[in-house]
């Protein structure tokens, strides 16, 4: 039962940092604490293979652990990949009807609210854990208008970090 515990709490734990990943930005966080640990296993390891007393060290067990950070990081990673991927697509369709907005009248809106129902069925969220019935009002999210031929869209994602949209190339980039 023992040699099965530690890859099966491996597995568990590389797949509770999976899920973490998925469901908040602020998880991203961990991942210095996870290299640091898979730093440790790894120093540990080194030594441990160079001692006289390595025949008494289980090497598996540590291997194991070293996986499980190293799957652990992965998916943390992957986890957050897959948010910024989703805030893409939840302002998509902003975008959409910002540009044939732009084209109609000669500049973009002062808010989200002159798109709807016109261009725009609901308004887009930083929010993605909030389902689109349980958002009250309308918000204009990210956007603001910086001129009549310029906006921008903005989330704050880990912590500080921010999520921004360029019109002008037309790119998602991180900054803080």
């Amino acid at each position: 039962m023992t040699r099965w515990l530690v890859p099966v709490l491996v597995l568990v734990g590389a797949a509770m940092m999976t899920a973490l990943g998925h469901l908040s930005f602020n998880a991203a966080l961990f991942v210095p604490l996870l290299a640091l640990g898979g730093g440790l296993l790894l120093l540990v390891t080194l030594v441990l293979a160079v001692l006289p007393a390595r025949r008494s060290v289980n090497f598996v067990t540590l291997a194991y652990l070293l996986g499980g950070v190293a799957l652990a990081s992965a998916g943390m990673v992957r986890g957050m990949s897959w948010r910024f991927d989703r805030v893409e697509e939840e302002f998509a369709p902003l975008i959409a009807a910002l540009d044939a907005y732009h084209a109609e009248k000669g500049q973009y809106p002062e808010a989200v609210a002159e798109l709807i129902p016109a261009h725009l069925s609901k308004a887009p969220s930083c929010e993605l854990e909030s389902e689109p019935a349980v958002r009250q009002g309308l918000s204009d999210g990210g956007y603001y208008r910086k001129g009549p031929d310029d906006y921008g869209i903005t989330c704050y994602t880990i912590v500080f970090w921010k999520y921004s949209y360029n019109p002008v190339k037309k790119y998602w980039y991180g900054w803080d």
